[in-house]
């Protein structure tokens, strides 16, 4: 039987929202921009992972630039 954990998708104001705001809008669409955090885009929607987020707030995933290879 395989086990499944629920992920949620959300939109950017909404997951500035669910790190407390610790930076700002402007921020954090700059890092997606630069590649430094991963997205999911449905359309014209782009949203992030909570797995993600919970691993940045918990310090497991850093933000750091992608380097060019």
């Amino acid at each position: 039987m395989k086990c499944r954990t629920r992920r949620r998708l959300l939109r950017i104001p909404a997951a500035v929202r669910y790190i407390d705001n610790v930076v700002s809008l402007g921020t954090f669409r700059n890092w997606i921009w630069e590649g430094r955090i991963p997205v999911v885009r449905i359309g014209r929607n782009v949203c992030v992972r909570t797995d993600v987020l919970d691993e940045l707030i918990e310090g497991r995933a850093s933000i750091s630039r992608k380097s060019a290879a």
